[in-house]
């Protein structure tokens, strides 16, 4: 999700399966359909209100389920993309930025996205590589949060709030937002208390 929100931030657009990934993903992390809209529509600088809402709007009500057939009403929507759905979905085309890092970026490319997000130890970066070579995403994926994570997770197993936060592999972009979201809850409200 990280490499969507930057594209998104650098171009103040994404096509449309990239949208439609982040839409689920910021549904599941519970967004309300009016916060998505908003979100969609001040990342989208270039656009009038009437281009945004005749061309974008739509969509994102149907993946909340605001419109559509009955189904999907009836369903609320979709749910978020699983990192196994991720993997199996179309590779993206030029222009696209939609699917995952550690699947669709070449090696070189993914290291170079880490990198510029602060990862830079070499064992790391090494072990990730070879991960991805061997087309264990979900090891080389949860590699990376454990090491962004350390201080949090050893934090967590020592004050035993490790059993509040399942720290067992993560599976899906809305577990990793979640379980991110928790430890470093759990960080602050040890430092303030």
């Amino acid at each position: 999700m990280r490499s969507l929100h930057m594209t998104l931030r650098k171009n103040n657009h994404l096509k449309h399966f990239g949208r439609l990934q982040y839409s689920l993903f910021l549904k599941g992390i519970g967004l309300s359909l009016e916060e998505c809209i908003l979100f969609w529509r001040q990342s989208f600088k270039g656009f009038t209100d009437d281009e945004f809402n005749s061309r974008y709007k739509y969509n994102i009500r149907h993946v909340y389920g605001d419109v559509g057939g009955d189904v999907n009403r009836r369903g609320r929507g979709y749910p978020p993309y699983s990192c196994q759905k991720i993997l199996q979905d179309s590779n993206p085309g030029v222009g696209q930025t939609h699917g995952c890092p550690y699947r669709h970026f070449s090696a070189d490319n993914l290291i170079g996205l880490l990198q510029s997000t602060g990862v830079n130890d070499r064992d790391l970066l090494r072990g990730v590589r070879e991960d991805v070579e061997k087309t264990r995403y979900h090891i080389a994926c949860n590699r990376v949060f454990e090491y962004t994570h350390k201080a949090e997770i050893k934090r967590a197993k020592e004050d035993g709030s490790a059993s509040e936060i399942d720290l067992d592999t993560i599976v899906h972009p809305n577990t990793y937002f979640k379980r991110s979201y928790l430890l470093k809850q759990a960080g602050k409200s040890q430092r303030n208390a």
